[in-house]
């Protein structure tokens, strides 16, 4: 069985690729593609990790 928090990380990875290649084809500067998946994919779960344990605290 997946954990939840699997699963909702494995939602931001895909929301952050998703994004990332959706501003590539709009043709975003490359800067922006990049801090979508960067910002969704890699730091989304890391903060939402960080709130989820402040809030167990």
């Amino acid at each position: 069985m997946v954990s939840r928090d699997t699963k909702e990380t494995a939602l931001l990875v895909a929301g952050g690729v998703v994004g990332f290649l959706v501003a590539n084809a709009l043709g975003a500067p490359s800067a922006v593609a990049w801090g979508i998946l960067i910002g969704v994919g890699g730091v989304g779960p890391t903060v939402r990790d960080e709130w989820r344990r402040r809030q167990d605290a």
